[in-house]
């Protein structure tokens, strides 16, 4: 399978299941400030890392 039809295959996904997917969303404004997944800095370092690549690579 190429990547570009797997890609429409998920976009697809994504138009016929939307109010599913919205169901089982966690809005981080309806967390309480100390939960523990808000308060850890992973995601952070995750994010300024693919950036940081991104970025020496020539791609942004």
């Amino acid at each position: 399978m190429e990547k570009t039809d797997t890609v429409e295959k998920f976009k697809k996904y994504l138009r016929e299941n939307r109010e599913k997917v919205l169901e089982h969303t966690v809005r981080i404004e309806d967390l309480p400030a100390d939960d523990e997944w808000i308060q850890d800095d992973e995601w952070d370092e995750i994010y300024k890392r693919e950036v940081t690549e991104k970025h020496d690579n020539g791609r942004l």
